[in-house]
């Protein structure tokens, strides 16, 4: 009930169709996982469309050559994974289709380096077997690409027709295409986030 009360009182202080600025952005972020940990996942969706179409208006969805330091830089880069991510993950659970096609994205994905390696001066080397969680969160967000796929090629919103006969039919080569993309994504996992062994406890977390 509290946690409700705060999200009301976060809603009422912020119009979130009229932010301009990477912290905004954030705390709407933060109201999506709200909803979606309180599996309100219709209301979720909506506010993702306005957390999407902010961070298009707001350039995260392109790779710009504007100078920023590493700091906003990378921040840049998560807030806009971090809700494109949700997109794909809600859309898919309602049967809806994602807000933003993959062929107007050419932002990179965050850097494989933890926050407090990152400085406004540059990029800090991790000591050696340092279990960096932004390899984690780099590889969920590679396996929601592979999401549009099967939503693509196995749950199409166009089928085959032939007068009044709708047929289903998926393709064997998209499927073999599929388990090549999971089988390469797997083989590009850190030894420290491969299903079957024991998970440090940085992972569990």
């Amino acid at each position: 009930q509290n946690s409700f009360q705060y999200f009301k009182a976060g809603r009422q202080l912020l119009d979130i169709t009229e932010y301009r600025d990477l912290t905004s952005l954030q705390a709407v972020c933060f109201m999506i996982l709200f909803l979606q940990a309180s599996a309100n996942i219709r209301t979720c969706y909506s506010y993702i469309g306005i957390a999407l179409r902010a961070a298009v208006r707001l350039g995260l969805h392109r790779s710009v050559s504007v100078k920023f330091n590493p700091i906003e830089l990378e921040t840049r880069k998560r807030i806009f994974w971090v809700v494109r991510k949700m997109d794909v993950h809600v859309s898919t659970i309602l049967g809806l289709p994602s807000m933003l096609s993959e062929d107007d994205i050419d932002q990179t994905y965050p850097m494989a380096v933890d926050d407090e390696f990152i400085t406004k001066d540059g990029i800090l080397s991790m000591p050696k077997n340092y279990i960096c969680l932004m390899h984690g969160a780099n590889a969920h967000m590679r396996l929601g690409h592979i999401m549009l796929k099967v939503m693509k090629y196995i749950y199409p919103v166009k089928v085959t027709t032939h007068g009044d006969n709708h047929t289903y039919m998926v393709s064997h080569s998209k499927i073999r295409e599929l388990e090549r993309d999971l089988q390469k994504w797997m083989e590009a996992l850190p030894d420290a986030y491969r299903p079957g062994g024991e998970a440090a406890i940085e992972v569990e977390r």
